[in-house]
């Protein structure tokens, strides 16, 4: 059997929940409240050079494949069965909530998180906020969509930092026109340009569950990592988390991609007087640390029309993201309009080039 860790009120016995609002524990049942103490440690960033992540999720794999871990609920003593990626559940017999701490010890355990910040009654409201202005949404969709149960999950994250250097290589274009008689003639210059790059990132963010698509979480950013705690199984109550199960590689090589992405948006920017500049080749050097972080998420489905849309809410600033259906019709007219105002723009160029020619 696998080790559980419960919170349990020290004055009636019944499950604590983190209160995002106080930032406290808080018993449903007869409202006793309980202070978190602050850590004043450091959180310590994690070399990946020490870290075989390659191992570790090996390892988990394998221990999956041979048996599914259970776990006994301390509160009611039912047998609660967990997938080998969550870190924290509830009895779904008492509604206790359930901490596994055998998989948040060791490497395993996060060096940090941060906590949820927008209560889950909150969100109604920033729905609507993100309703706002989607002029194409279906006329029918407020009176026949509805909202999937909300979870609230302390996602796993690679949080990277680290530097780049290199040289990197752009051609910029420049373009001037002339009349030669009845002709015009535009005449491009090219030319090859070099930027050499030293820069330092911090706080890069890659999630590390590969049940949760990556362009949702991308979409959730940013996250103000300032506001981390070093990890306290105290925070998880309340809430669903996961553990990380993606590989050292990927999540280098994800981080490495957009610190380069940012890169060459700084080196193009120095570039000044051309009318194009895209890059033609270059390399830069990578060295990366990371911390392994859990960071609040609410993850719920609109269901409308037979389908579901995904949505996720960032836990810390609210940010909502997700897909909305659009009605075939609305975008119809929209459509048709826009090529109207487009051909009548078209016509006014042609009729005042005809004037000036007579």
């Amino acid at each position: 059997m696998g080790k559980v860790f419960e919170q349990k009120c020290p004055s009636c016995g019944a499950p604590l929940q983190f209160d995002p609002e106080r930032g406290k524990l808080v018993c449903r049942n007869c409202g006793s409240i309980q202070d978190i103490p602050e850590d004043s440690d450091k959180v310590e960033e994690v070399s990946l050079d020490g870290l075989d992540f390659t191992a570790l999720t090996e390892q988990a794999t394998d221990e999956a494949a041979q048996a599914l871990p259970v776990y006994n609920c301390v509160s009611c003593g039912a047998e609660v069965i967990a997938p080998a990626e969550q870190i924290a559940t509830t009895c779904p017999y008492c509604g206790n909530n359930i901490v596994l701490t055998d998989k948040v010890t060791g490497k395993l355990r996060p060096d940090a998180l941060i906590p949820f910040h927008i209560d889950a009654k909150q969100l109604p409201d920033a729905l609507q906020k993100f309703y706002k202005g989607k002029a194409l949404l279906p006329k029918n969709f407020f009176s026949e969509s509805s909202l999937s149960k909300v979870t609230g999950v302390y996602v796993p994250f690679w949080v990277f930092g680290g530097r780049l250097d290199g040289m990197l290589r752009f051609q910029g274009t420049t373009s001037s026109t002339s009349r030669q008689g009845d002709y015009l003639v535009t005449h491009t210059r090219h030319y090859q340009l070099r930027r050499n790059v030293d820069l330092s990132f911090r706080n890069v963010p890659v999630d590390a569950s590969g049940r949760i698509a990556d362009d949702l979480m991308d979409s959730l950013e940013p996250f103000d990592i300032s506001d981390a705690r070093p990890f306290d199984m105290r925070y998880l109550a309340g809430f669903t988390a996961d553990r990380f199960d993606q590989a050292k590689g990927d999540m280098a090589e994800r981080a490495k991609s957009r610190m380069i992405a940012s890169a060459e948006c700084a080196a193009k920017s120095t570039l000044y007087g051309y009318s194009g500049v895209y890059r033609t080749g270059g390399s830069l050097r990578a060295q990366l640390h990371a911390q392994y972080m859990l960071l609040p998420v609410y993850l719920f489905s609109i269901l409308y029309g037979g389908k579901s849309y995904d949505f996720a809410v960032n836990g810390q600033t609210g940010k909502v993201v997700g897909t909305l259906p659009v009605s075939r019709s609305v975008s119809m007219r929209y459509f048709l309009l826009r090529m109207a105002a487009a051909s009548a723009a078209v016509a006014a160029v042609f009729v005042a080039k005809y004037m000036m020619g007579a």
